[in-house]
């Protein structure tokens, strides 16, 4: 049981990070500057450079953001699979992923406003919320059909 939850939460964790890191490619491509995005954000997190105009995109910068972020996805992707799965004993639990995603979201945009808040000089906070939402869903979506019965039982008892 232990080796699904494990497995379950490392592919629910590269679905949100393709998600997000397809979102913004999108959006970087779509606003003429493709990679940007992973580029300020090792910018930062690397170099800690605090001008998005003294980054330019670097392999280093996009692969080094890369591995940081899927890391960070792999170990959220485990925190939902095994909330998930307790919730299966325990319905009442799902309020602790409303919180976990909720907390995450709030985590995400902290962490830039506080170590490199002049990243959001460069990406719309609005931006980097519309990709962990597009994020969430998609792992919710993978991880919701695997647990039936306590999305059952939860709004049995909700109700």
């Amino acid at each position: 049981m232990k080796k699904q939850i494990v497995a379950e939460g490392i592919r629910a964790g590269a679905i949100g990070a393709g998600v997000v890191a397809l979102w913004f490619v999108l959006w970087d491509t779509v606003r003429g500057t493709p990679l940007s995005t992973p580029a300020l954000l090792g910018a930062a997190l690397f170099d800690g450079v605090r001008d998005a105009s003294a980054v330019h995109v670097t392999w280093r910068l996009v692969l080094g953001y890369s591995v940081i972020h899927c890391a960070a996805f792999s170990v959220f992707g485990l925190a939902a699979a095994g909330l998930l799965a307790a919730a299966d004993r325990e319905p009442m639990l799902w309020a602790g992923l409303v919180l976990l995603f909720c907390c995450f979201e709030v985590f995400a945009l902290a962490l830039i406003a506080v170590t490199a808040e002049w990243l959001f000089e460069a990406l719309a906070w609005w931006s980097v919320v519309a990709g962990n939402v597009l994020s969430a869903g998609a792992m919710l979506g993978f991880l919701l059909p695997r647990h039936r019965t306590a999305w059952r039982e939860f709004f049995a008892t909700s109700a």
